[in-house]
């Protein structure tokens, strides 16, 4: 929680408190820790990106992983609503330099047009951040590629990335088992425990994981 520092100071994305921070992006970053679980991998054999099914009633499961592009796959953890806007505005994007430049977009590109259009929603009264975290991952002109926008607009290049509820966990068991020689076959099962352990108690099947491979081929 932020405490009574924060009070007053949440109004306007366009306020600092006096500690420096923007307490509606910090908000918009607490929701996407509380959002299903996304992970993402890279190697110098590929990329993987898996995230957490969530089951509600008797509704069927949202696709948890977006094809953007020919070469593009996105995940995001946070607000549905705010992930579904971001994932069409990236679409978008990526089609709109292919048709101006005849070629497809990196992934790095992308990002950073996301993360610029992110980043408006900080700085304008009457607005408020996008309460989502996105990663981005595919195979482009510089070989594996994964990315990941914050709320705040900041973009960040990562080796594996974990985003949602249990982040923490994911990411130390991320941090003990990553190599750059990971073969895809060892990113999925990796990805897979990472999930595992976010989960904690929860019993998770193979059906309640996504999973998409980019190989480098």
């Amino acid at each position: 929680m932020l405490g009574p520092q924060s009070m007053g100071y949440d109004r306007s994305p366009l306020m600092y408190s006096p500690e420096g921070r923007i307490i509606q992006t910090e908000y918009a970053r607490e929701s996407v820790r509380r959002g299903s679980i996304a992970i993402g991998i890279k190697s110098k054999n590929g990329v993987v990106l898996a995230g957490l099914l969530r089951l509600i009633d008797l509704n069927e499961p949202d696709l948890k992983i977006h094809k953007i592009s020919d070469v593009i796959q996105a995940i995001f953890a946070g607000v549905a609503a705010d992930g579904r806007v971001l994932i069409s505005r990236s679409r978008l994007e990526a089609e709109i330099f292919r048709l101006t430049y005849r070629e497809a977009i990196d992934v790095r590109g992308l990002a950073i047009k996301i993360a610029d259009y992110v980043q408006i929603f900080t700085q304008q009264g009457g607005l408020r951040p996008f309460g989502v975290g996105i990663l981005f991952g595919g195979i482009d002109h510089t070989g594996p590629n994964l990315q990941f926008v914050d709320p705040g607009g900041a973009v960040m290049s990562c080796k594996a990335k974990a985003i949602g509820e249990g982040d923490s966990e994911a990411i130390a068991y991320l941090k003990e088992k990553y190599s750059e020689d990971l073969t895809i076959d060892q990113m999925v099962e990796i990805a897979k425990e990472a999930i595992r352990k976010a989960a904690r108690d929860v019993e998770l099947t193979d059906k309640s994981i996504a999973i998409e491979i980019m190989e480098n081929k």
